[in-house]
């Protein structure tokens, strides 16, 4: 399962391929083998840019561009919350 990349706020399951230039814990943490939920968030309302959506991983410092992840189902719903 590698979909295409979200366009909607949420947690998603996502396998982080390749780390951002710059990010410290790259090289020991990708490529990952495993599924992990990761936090996407608009960082821009220009739908044109590239950097319209990143991606927040858990314990690590830097947000990471979209493409650098094998997307899975989401948004997640939240524990205790009705889905939208």
């Amino acid at each position: 399962m590698s979909g295409a990349a979200p366009t909607r706020e949420g947690f998603y399951w996502a396998k982080w391929r390749i780390a951002d230039d710059g990010t410290r814990e790259g090289e020991e943490l990708t490529p990952s083998d495993d599924w992990e939920v990761v936090y996407l968030f608009e960082n821009s309302q220009d739908e044109a840019s590239d950097e319209r959506f990143m991606a927040s991983v858990p314990g690590v410092e830097r947000s990471q561009s979209v493409e650098n992840f094998f997307w899975g189902p989401g948004p997640l719903t939240e524990p205790g919350r009705r889905a939208d």
